[in-house]
C-alpha cells in the first residue's frame, strides 16, 4: 500500500553521481534533464530524471501511482525526482515543450485509433507542439500507419491495426499501466439511462441526447476540479473539461451512437458518400440554425473546413493534414476533397471538426487567439454564462433536430472530492463528469442515493518517457522500466480494483481492431534487473545504474 505521499520516502532519489563509475559505463545520474522533487509537503529533491506528477488534489490516485513508480525506479538504480505541476503547467511541459523524463496522464483515444498513434508516434512530429512528445522514431511504423490511414477497406485495415500493436507494444514508446473504465457516476434520484459512446464516454453527446431526467429534475449538475480556460472552440488545449462543452455546443458533420457507428439521425450530416479515394459527399440538414436565429447553410459547412485548414489552428492540425478544400456542390451537398486519401474519414475528420457560423468567423485572424466571450454554436446547448473560476452554462437549444431533455446544465468549479460527493448524495450535484475513480468512489457507491454504471474504454493511464534525454531511446531500458511499474498492485490497492491492468494500447473497446497477440510483461523488479544485464548495464556500489557506453 502506499506511503503517506505528502511525506513518502525519497531515499533513493538523493543519490549523487559518483565521480568514480565504472571505466566504460555512464552512471543514469547527473545533470540531464533538471527536475524538482514531490514538492507536495512544500520540499522536494532533485534527480536526473523527472516525472511529472499532478498535484494531490487535482486526482489523488495518480498522484500517489506516480510517486510508487517513481520509488520502483530508483530502487533499479535510476536517479528520479517527481516534479509536482499544476495540470495545464504540466500538460504544456509534455505535450509542447518536451520538457520531462517520465509523464503519466489518462489518454484519450479518439474514436478512430491510428489516427491518434499517427500523431503520437509519426517520425515527422517530433518538433515541440507537434504531437509526438514521446520523441520516438521509426520509419516501419510511419509506413504502416501510413498504409492503414489510406486503406479504404475495413478488414484490410484491422489486420493493419494489429501489426501497428504488435510494433508498438514490443517498442513500448508508451506504455498503458491501467485500461480505464468508463464510468457514469451520478444521483439516481434525479437522472437515469447513461449511455456511452466510444469516444467521449458518458460524457459525449450520444449521452447527453439520451438522458432521462427523474423526480422532476430539469437541471444537469456537474462540477470540475478546475475552471475553464477559454470559450474558443479554435482555441482550447484539448482538455476533456473543454471538449466536454464544445461537443454540446458545435455541431459536427458525423456524430457517433453508442455502438461506435456514424449516425445520420443525430448528425448535422443526413447522408454520406465517398466518391472516390480523396472525395467525400455530405447531404447537409436545410432546416437548421445557429443560436443566434441565422440559418445554418452548405456554404457555413465548407467554410468551416477551409477556414481551419487554411489558417493552419493547431488544435486540427491533425485533421487539416488530410483537408484540401471544401467546396458547396448545391443547396444541401458539401464535397471534402481530401490532401491525400484518408480510409476512416468520418472518425477521423468529420466526427472532430466542428462546424462555426461563417458570419462570426469570416473576419477574424489568428483564430486561435481569439478572445471568445459568448460562443454562437448550433448545437443541442447554447452559451449561458461562464463565471471563471467558479461556473459555467448552457441552457437547451430547443430547434435541435437532436435534443437534451434537461432545460440547463451547468459545471461547478469543486478541488475537493469529499464536497463533490457530499452535494452528489444531497442532490446539489447530480453527475460526476470528471470520473475519478478513487477512495471516495469505493467508499460510496452502494450509497442508496448513487448510481454508477461502467463498461469498458478506450482510454488508459499511459507512462510515456521522453527518448530525447538519453538512453531512453533504447528499447531495452524502457521495456525494463515497464517491467518495474506495479501495474497490478496500482489497480488493486490505489484504484480499489475498478480499472484492468495495462496491457495493450490499443483497447478492446476498439472491437476488431484490438488483439491480444502483443508482447507481455512480467511486473517485477528482478525481471527488471535481468533484462539490464543482459543488455549490457551495470550498478555501481551506491546501486546506481549504469548504461553501457558507445565505445
Amino acid at each position: 500500500m502506499v506511503e503517506n505521499t505528502n511525506r513518502i520516502s525519497r531515499r533513493s532519489f538523493l543519490k549523487a553521481t559518483t565521480a568514480g563509475s565504472a571505466v566504460g559505463m555512464t552512471a543514469l545520474a547527473g545533470c540531464a534533464g533538471g527536475g524538482g522533487g514531490d514538492t507536495s509537503d512544500g520540499a522536494g529533491s532533485e534527480g536526473a530524471y523527472t516525472y511529472v506528477n499532478n498535484a494531490q488534489s487535482y486526482n489523488p490516485p495518480r498522484h500517489d501511482a506516480i510517486n510508487v513508480i517513481a520509488d520502483q525506479f530508483s530502487e533499479l538504480g535510476l536517479d528520479v525526482g517527481v516534479d509536482v505541476l499544476e495540470w495545464g503547467t504540466l500538460f504544456s511541459r509534455v505535450s509542447e515543450e518536451y520538457d520531462y523524463s517520465f509523464a503519466t496522464w489518462h489518454t484519450f483515444f479518439v474514436s478512430e485509433p491510428v489516427t491518434e498513434l499517427n500523431n503520437l508516434f509519426n517520425s515527422a512530429n517530433t518538433d515541440p507542439g507537434q504531437g509526438n512528445y514521446s520523441g520516438y522514431e521509426n520509419p516501419d511504423l510511419d509506413e504502416m500507419m501510413a498504409n492503414y490511414l489510406a486503406e479504404p477497406d475495413e478488414n484490410t485495415r484491422i489486420e493493419q491495426c494489429h501489426e501497428i500493436q504488435r510494433l508498438l507494444m514490443d517498442e513500448v514508446p508508451m506504455m498503458p499501466i491501467t485500461q480505464m473504465p468508463q464510468a457514469a457516476i451520478y444521483n439516481s434520484n434525479q437522472v437515469g439511462n447513461w449511455q456511452a459512446d466510444l469516444a467521449n464516454g458518458f460524457n459525449s453527446y450520444w449521452t447527453m441526447i439520451n438522458l432521462e431526467m427523474k423526480g422532476g429534475e430539469n437541471t444537469l449538475k456537474g462540477y470540475w476540479p478546475e475552471t475553464l480556460s477559454t470559450m474558443n472552440v479554435l482555441g482550447h488545449n484539448d482538455e476533456s473539461k473543454h471538449v466536454y462543452q464544445f461537443n454540446m455546443l458545435y455541431d459536427f458533420l458525423v456524430q457517433l451512437n453508442n455502438e461506435a457507428g456514424p449516425d445520420p439521425e443525430v448528425s448535422l450530416a443526413t447522408d454520406w458518400e465517398r466518391v472516390d479515394e480523396t472525395t467525400m459527399e455530405y447531404t447537409i440538414r436545410t432546416d437548421h440554425s445557429w443560436h443566434d436565429g441565422e440559418d445554418l447553410t452548405a456554404e457555413d459547412v465548407a467554410f468551416s473546413y477551409n477556414y481551419i485548414s487554411e489558417n493552419e489552428v493547431p488544435l486540427y492540425s491533425t485533421q487539416s493534414e488530410y483537408i484540401d478544400t471544401a467546396e458547396v456542390v448545391d443547396q444541401e451537398t458539401v464535397r471534402i476533397n481530401m490532401a491525400e486519401p484518408l480510409g476512416p474519414f468520418n472518425l477521423g475528420v468529420a466526427n472532430l471538426i466542428p462546424i462555426i457560423p461563417e458570419h462570426m468567423w469570416a473576419d477574424r485572424e489568428n483564430p486561435s487567439q481569439q478572445n471568445i466571450q459568448e460562443p454562437v454554436g448550433s448545437g443541442p446547448m447554447m452559451f449561458e454564462y461562464w463565471e471563471q473560476g467558479s461556473e459555467f452554462a448552457m441552457t437547451r437549444f430547443d430547434e435541435h433536430f437532436a435534443p437534451v431533455s434537461f432545460e440547463r446544465r451547468f459545471w461547478r468549479v469543486i478541488p475537493e472530492a469529499s464536497t463533490v460527493w457530499e452535494n452528489l448524495i444531497n442532490g446539489d450535484l447530480n453527475y460526476e463528469p470528471f470520473g475519478r475513480i478513487d477512495r471516495s468512489l469505493d467508499q460510496n457507491q452502494d450509497n442508496e442515493n448513487i448510481g454508477t454504471t461502467f463498461q469498458t474504454a478506450p482510454t488508459f493511464w499511459m507512462f510515456t518517457p521522453n527518448e530525447r534525454q538519453e538512453p531512453l531511446g533504447d528499447k531495452q531500458l524502457r521495456k525494463a522500466l515497464v517491467e518495474a511499474i506495479p501495474r497490478t498492485p496500482i489497480v488493486d490497492q490505489i484504484l480499489f480494483g475498478f480499472p484492468e491492468t495495462g496491457s495493450n494500447i490499443v483497447s478492446s473497446a476498439f472491437g476488431d481492431l484490438h488483439t491480444e497477440d502483443v508482447t507481455e510483461y512480467e511486473e517485477s523488479q528482478e525481471a527488471a534487473r535481468s533484462r539490464l544485464e543482459e543488455a549490457g548495464y551495470t550498478w555501481d556500489d551506491n546501486d546506481t545504474l549504469q548504461a553501457p557506453s558507445d565505445d
